[in-house]
């Protein structure tokens, strides 16, 4: 049995038009050969959510604010593969709505943070 996951993205009029003014398309939101040469140089043992990010590593799958909108299928041969895939796919997609929040409000201003305050507060 396999089991099959569809991902897609589907942006509002105004994201979209912030994906084009910023060139935002091509940012790569989840990248599997990325993931899996972190989880090779990690020398803590693996949680549950890095069994899902092994399982995403080994489909070579790479996924960008452009391709999501597109769409993924993703196979997994058991459930447990499935929902943590699912999870570490939703936590990318949670990634790309607030990088597209910050492209929203992005005027171009400086701002000057002291963060010997920050630390002290």
């Amino acid at each position: 049995m396999i089991f099959i996951l569809g991902i897609r993205a589907e942006y509002t009029p105004e994201e979209r038009a912030n994906i084009n003014q910023y060139n935002l398309g091509g940012e790569i939101i989840y990248d599997s050969k990325a993931t899996q040469q972190y989880l090779e140089r990690a020398t803590s043992a693996p949680t549950l959510k890095a069994i899902g990010l092994v399982a995403l590593a080994k489909m070579n799958l790479t996924v960008t604010i452009a391709s999501l909108q597109k769409g993924h299928t993703i196979e997994c041969k058991d459930l447990a593969e499935l929902l943590e895939c699912e999870d570490a796919i939703c936590t990318a997609c949670k990634n790309v709505k607030t990088f597209l929040q910050a492209a929203a409000t992005f005027d171009g201003r400086e701002i000057v943070v002291d963060l010997d305050e920050q630390m002290a507060a």
